[in-house]
């Protein structure tokens, strides 16, 4: 099992403001794309494709746990790559929070040699820079 963690990041929201935004897996669009394509979300899932080395490769992630105000946790749906557990680790911080993204990695020996470890914190790097922009706009509230 590989664990691959962003660096704890301040944001200008509550916490309670923050886990609204990322427990409702259907507003994982604003800062999944462009990245994602062909985006669909509900509340408890979501799905959409990326294109890793010219391939296209279907996610999906649904609710496994959701602690109000601190924690939501993902786990792939029927579509899955492998197995694997991304947390959103939420702290309150005076007026605001602060956000960490780790994912619990179970990456197939093959995967592991072509590179994943790189391009999952690669994309939990960029999902948590997008997060840290619409914050800063006053896009969560």
């Amino acid at each position: 099992m590989t664990t691959l963690k962003t660096a704890i990041t301040p944001l200008p929201v509550s916490a309670d403001a923050l886990y609204g935004f990322l427990s409702d897996l259907s507003k994982h669009r604003a800062f999944l794309e462009p990245a994602a394509l062909n985006f669909q979300g509900s509340e408890d899932s979501h799905s959409y494709v990326i294109e890793v080395m010219g391939m296209k490769m279907p996610q999906e992630l649904v609710v496994k746990t959701r602690v109000p105000g601190q924690l939501v946790t993902l786990v792939p749906g029927a579509r899955k790559m492998f197995d694997h557990e991304l947390r959103f680790e939420i702290v309150a911080d005076g007026e605001g929070s602060t956000l960490r993204l780790v994912d619990e990695a179970d990456i197939p020996t093959m995967m592991a040699m072509m590179g994943a470890e790189k391009l999952l914190q690669g994309q939990l790097d960029s999902a948590l820079a997008h997060i840290q922009e619409l914050a800063a706009s006053g896009s969560i509230s």
